[in-house]
């Protein structure tokens, strides 16, 4: 078994009331039970947010301009789709792109791929810069609730990353943080050390941000966001131009990027806040049924199909803005958050994932066979998963842990 030995964390939370949150505007997945939030403390309509990729207010340079107009000349429905350069392109699954033209049928778009350099920070304008958040709640998250003094939940995590069978290296990056009930993990892209690298830069920014408190990036919302949803965006915000930065400043670098998924815990306030860019994943299993509560950044999820639909249409480090999926679900006792790399979704299918889950009950064993069970299919990417069990306060298990932390002390 390759990468780092499993670790196994349990812990309680006890400590100072903290005031309510508020509630935002959502934009629910197709075919979830999210509740779209409340308009804004104005009172009026919500707008939609502008979108990250091609049509309304964002518009290509001149010289994309002039392609396109040649190409919209042309019969039949084309797009042209920019590609982020990178140095050395070595990864045949993934290309990140910077943009692509709306159009009303994509299934039936035909793709012609047009390389150019990637624009300098200098010439994008000042609202390309400001990440903008797209917040959703699943059901009953979005109650407004006191935040108890004591934990009213406890968490029981693990966690490993993997090579795989395929890649020459590892460039999935993962954090856990429990004094934080912080978990993440990014998956770099770049093409010769450049992957590794962003992934690397992500997780080391985002362990940095929660260690010090310091959520300094600028995030756009409409209407009013949870406060530690607010703080888990700025975080991401600032692992984007950390890894753009870098990219920027080093040749070899250029045009590298990652996922980033993070999930963090308020047992507290029983609150579960995902920041989400990309296709790493975040499932939950609760009472037997596996439920993928992000949405994977690629260009099947606006609609397109063919070889392209694979492809990222946004990932951390590679613009300057992101649209960051933020997701709050409430956690209820004996739930399973799994947060992994597409070496795990890309290897097994949700209803397999979900058999190991239930069929597993030992954290460590279902940890561990998810690894083994995408190595056994070809292993095709790196392959790095985490699994948070939510326990009560009474559980047998909670109480083992707290048994042993009050021996430990």
């Amino acid at each position: 078994m390759l990468g780092a030995a499993a670790l196994l964390l349990a812990w309680g939370f006890l400590g100072k009331k903290k005031p309510p949150e508020q509630r935002t505007q959502s934009k629910p997945r197709e075919g979830t039970a999210r509740k779209p939030a409340k308009p804004g403390s104005d009172g009026s309509p919500k707008q939609p947010a502008r979108p990250s990729v091609g049509g309304g207010e964002q518009k290509p340079d001149a010289d994309t301009q002039k392609q396109l107009a040649t190409t919209q000349k042309q019969p039949g429905a084309r797009a042209i789709v920019w590609e982020v350069p990178q140095a050395n392109q070595d990864d045949d699954d993934i290309t990140v792109l910077r943009a692509i033209p709306v159009f009303d049928n994509p299934a039936d778009i035909s793709i012609e791929s047009l390389p150019i350099a990637a624009p300098s920070t200098d010439d994008e304008p000042d609202e390309e810069r400001v990440s903008r958040v797209e917040l959703s709640y699943e059901e009953g998250a979005d109650a407004e609730e006191v935040t108890a003094a004591s934990a009213r939940i406890l968490l029981y995590a693990g966690g490993d990353s993997d090579q795989g069978r395929v890649r020459a290296r590892n460039e999935d990056s993962m954090l856990m943080m429990p004094e934080r009930s912080l978990f993440a993990i990014a998956d770099g892209m770049g093409g010769h050390r450049g992957g590794e690298v962003a992934s690397s830069i992500a997780i080391d920014t985002l362990r940095d941000a929660f260690d010090r408190s310091a959520f300094e990036a600028r995030v756009d919302a409409e209407g009013n966001v949870p406060r530690r949803a607010r703080e888990l965006a700025a975080a991401v915000q600032q692992t984007n131009e950390c890894v753009r930065s870098m990219a920027l400043a080093d040749r070899e670098l250029a045009g590298m990027g990652t996922t980033l998924v993070a999930g963090r815990f308020s047992p507290n306030k029983q609150r579960l806040y995902v920041g989400h860019v990309g296709d790493s994943r975040c499932y939950r299993l609760r009472q037997g049924k596996l439920r993928q509560l992000t949405t994977d950044h690629t260009m099947a999820s606006l609609g397109m199909q063919g070889p392209h639909a694979k492809d990222l249409y946004q990932a951390v480090g590679v613009n300057q803005g992101l649209t960051i999926d933020l997701i709050v679900d409430k956690p209820q006792e004996e739930d399973i958050y799994l947060f992994c790399s597409d070496g795990l979704s890309k290897m097994m299918q949700d209803d397999e994932i979900r058999d190991v889950l239930v069929q597993h009950e030992d954290l460590e064993s279902a940890l561990y066979t998810l690894i083994e069970e995408s190595n056994d299919r070809g292993g095709k990417d790196n392959i790095s998963v985490i699994i948070v069990k939510v326990l009560s306060r009474t559980s047998k298990k909670a109480l083992e842990t707290l048994t042993r932390e009050v021996v430990s002390n």
